[in-house]
């Protein structure tokens, strides 16, 4: 096991000087500082673990964490709060994690805050990186600049990130049409819906795995709009609104992505067939009441809790004890919420 004094007497200087470098204190000319610590990475010096705790408190690692707060993108305020309380806990050992808020998806503003977040010079960076240019652009520059970064809910591979920690939609998607066909006794026509969301692949991968399920799995399942308009705008689901009232024989649908889940009323005001089932994914706020109300039948969750606080242990982990991720990938639990267990 190398030693301080090793260090030390290869470096020429004292173990109280090694010990400031190794600790991260002031007091120490650049070029020793410089010599000391590549003396120490050459020799294999691996400090202890109270010791590199130590060095985080006094370095002062800074973390940025990038969240969305839209009306289309409720689901990360979850994401958020579950990581505000993580970083609590990291306060107490010295590392700071900064919060920023992109109030707005177009990609003029979004430059604006990915600009500052490279301003503010961070240790490592959490972040959903949406299939957009400007992240597109933003991966390559912090990829080159050398900072870690854990992506969260969204993946993307034109950045390098240390891991990814979120939902499987494809197995999401399969989970759905499980849920789907249990709901109709396996039979029957169905509808799909989702909120127009050309920026995440998450309603693209979902569809494509509940669509693979039900025609593998459920060959008396039919999807009504398969071919047809099944992508709703925020403020004008008509064209959702149209399908449940044309086809009164429909008995379940299944909606993707819900945005603000104003469609879910509105559908079954329309509805024909008020035993329609609805299956859906998350579990907002709105989405428990509607689960109460008998509207919903079933959400497939994602755990916001989990993406909102792995992501920093991650990188604490990495920048304070140089332990790796163990997965390339974590995929959150899909739990499966009905009126019965909330």
């Amino acid at each position: 096991m190398v030693t301080i004094r090793q260090i030390a007497e290869e470096a020429g200087v004292s173990r109280g000087t090694v010990d400031r470098v190794i600790n991260y204190r002031q007091g120490v000319n650049p070029d020793t500082e410089k010599r000391v610590r590549e003396i120490a990475e050459r020799l294999g010096y691996k400090p202890s673990v109270p010791g590199k705790m130590l060095a985080a408190k006094k370095k002062k690692i800074k973390i940025g964490f990038l969240v969305f707060d839209t009306p289309v993108a409720l689901f990360f305020r979850d994401v958020y709060s579950a990581a505000k309380q993580k970083a609590l806990e990291m306060d107490n050992l010295g590392i700071s994690v900064k919060f920023y808020k992109a109030k707005q998806l177009d990609e003029q503003y979004l430059a604006g805050v990915l600009e500052q977040v490279e301003k503010d010079h961070l240790d490592g960076l959490i972040l959903a990186p949406l299939h957009l240019p400007v992240f597109s652009e933003f991966l390559k520059r912090i990829e080159k600049s050398g900072i870690p970064a854990v992506f969260y809910n969204v993946d993307n591979d034109e950045g390098s990130r240390l891991s990814y920690v979120g939902c499987d939609y494809k197995e999401s998607g399969r989970v759905a049409a499980g849920l789907t066909a249990l709901s109709i006794n396996n039979k029957g026509p169905i509808g799909i819906a989702t909120v127009l969301d050309e920026k995440s692949p998450s309603s693209y991968e979902r569809l494509m795995g509940f669509r693979k399920e039900i025609k593998k799995e459920n060959p008396d399942i039919t999807i009504i709009n398969e071919d047809a308009d099944y992508i709703f705008q925020e403020n004008n689901c008509d064209a959702i609104l149209e399908l449940v009232e044309k086809h009164p024989e429909m008995k379940a649908l299944y909606v993707i992505n819900p945005g603000d889940c104003s469609i879910f009323e509105k559908v079954m005001a329309r509805a024909a067939n008020k035993d329609l089932k609805i299956i859906t994914n998350d579990l907002l706020q709105k989405q428990r009441q509607l689960l109460k109300k008998g509207i919903i039948t079933a959400t497939i969750g994602q755990q916001p809790d989990v993406q909102g606080t792995l992501p920093i242990q991650m990188l604490y982990d990495y920048l304070v004890l140089g332990s790796m991720p163990q997965k390339d990938k974590i995929y959150t639990s899909l739990q499966i919420y009905i009126k019965q267990n909330l």
